[in-house]
């Protein structure tokens, strides 16, 4: 049970060395500060990695054209011919993988719209209409365009929210017409604001659609530039001027007819199989030339986030290891204040005090820093997590379980090396202790 009276006197004696208490509590403050700072960075990254995997779903597979730099070839590849990525793979994976659930080309090219006399530079991109379903893009206004405009290659198009303010602000653009540089389209929709796609995100398929014209697939290939197809320009190299030279220079470098194929599966539990029978395909469509890449976003981001736990473990390590030096701190100075108040202690026991009571004093002593100290280092580390936040511009999280957790092991940390300093006063004899100048 707590006693009163030593208690009482142990925060006497704080009181009365406030400078000396205020140093040993700083070890602790500074800990626990640490911890829940630490800990609300790592749960603010962690969030973040969770938000990207739903945005770029748990379920999808991305196909894309391998660089040619990073192309295996032996005397028997280079000979084959391999169609490149195109429409046509698209189609003959819908036919074949039994797991699939949606599946779109995606192609874009860097343009400017022109409406109205603004201008803003941007980029076509054409996608079928389950690009939306397959990344939740959701739409303010009208609606996305439906097989028929596909089939007919009609001339529509959904534009991104920032998009739709800069070139139609204060007027509603559905309905309204934009101009490419090759093309007049009809805004049929508008996706709704999204926050910006980092680099991570666009490394694995995502595009920042705010900025962006959404055209059927079949309207950018036939009204728009189809760079899959030989021209005659292409065949006639010999003939072609300096110009037409720099243009087939582009398009023989640049000859698939799409960008990726994005799709999603069904289930999860068959993403490996899913994924396997792709590759198998696709090398047999290409003539056993692998000059494409399958890339699983989700599995990328599960391993960042891995990663990132690891990295939060070991921050949490850092931070506790601050807080077992702010114990050793408090152990070091109470060792020091035995010495001071030796004569103190022997008066004490002299008048009637067991060693229970001088144990119980020191070690009350040492917990009120810890407590006072561990209550200022949670405000501290609240502040800080806000202050990393607005500096950084990355989200923090602050749990309950970090502030509880650091501040019971502050607590406990003061006691336990308290009761060293505690033990040493209690076993000093009375007699010794009265006679110490």
């Amino acid at each position: 049970m707590i006693n009163r009276s030593n208690v009482k006197i142990a925060i006497e004696a704080l009181i009365e060395n406030k400078f000396r208490s205020g140093l040993t509590a700083l070890g602790i403050i500074f800990g626990v500060a640490a911890v829940i700072t630490m800990l609300a960075i790592g749960n603010g990254a962690q969030q973040q990695i969770i938000k990207q995997i739903e945005q770029v779903g748990a379920k999808n597979i991305i196909i894309r054209p391998k660089l040619m730099g990073n192309i295996e070839r032996d005397d028997d590849v280079s000979k084959k011919y391999s169609p490149k990525l195109t429409i046509l793979d698209v189609e003959a994976i819908n036919k074949i993988l039994p797991d699939i659930e949606k599946i779109t080309p995606f192609l874009s090219y860097e343009t400017s719209a022109i409406t109205n006399g603004k201008k803003k530079n941007c980029n076509l991109v054409g996608v079928s209409s389950e690009y939306f379903s397959i990344y939740n893009l959701k739409l303010d206004q009208g609606t996305i365009f439906s097989e028929i405009h596909q089939k007919k290659s009609a001339a529509v198009c959904i534009i991104g929210a920032n998009l739709a303010v800069k070139l139609f602000a204060g007027k509603n653009p559905i309905g309204r017409t934009l101009k490419t540089n090759r093309l007049q389209l009809t805004v049929i929709g508008v996706i709704s604001s999204g926050t910006a796609i980092g680099e991570s995100l666009q490394s694995i398929g995502m595009n920042n659609y705010n900025d962006e014209i959404f055209a059927p697939i079949n309207t950018v290939l036939r009204r728009y530039k189809d760079r899959g197809r030989i021209t005659e320009k292409l065949i006639n190299s010999s003939n072609d001027d300096e110009e037409n030279k720099e243009e087939q220079k582009n398009q023989s470098e640049i000859t698939d007819q799409i960008e990726k194929i994005v799709l999603s599966i069904k289930e999860t539990d068959n993403m490996a199989q899913s994924v396997d029978i792709l590759y198998r395909l696709l090398l047999r469509r290409h003539q056993k030339v692998e000059d494409f890449e399958i890339i699983v976003p989700e599995q990328i981001l599960q391993q960042k986030k891995q990663t990132d736990d690891i990295f939060n473990i070991l921050l949490g390590v850092i931070a506790a290891i601050s807080l077992l030096v702010g114990g050793i701190g408090i152990m070091n100075i109470m060792l020091a204040s035995v010495l001071e108040r030796i004569k103190e202690i022997g008066l004490r026991m002299a008048i009637g005090a067991t060693k229970r009571d001088i144990k119980q004093q020191f070690v009350y002593e040492s917990g009120l820093i810890s407590l006072v100290g561990g209550i200022i280092g949670i405000f501290l580390g609240i502040f800080l997590s806000y202050l990393a936040q607005w500096l950084t511009s990355t989200p923090t999280i602050i749990s309950f379980w970090s502030v509880a957790i650091s501040f019971f092991i502050s607590a406990f940390i003061g006691i336990i090396f308290g009761y060293m300093p505690a033990k040493k006063a209690a076993e000093q004899d009375p007699v010794y202790s009265l006679r110490h100048n």
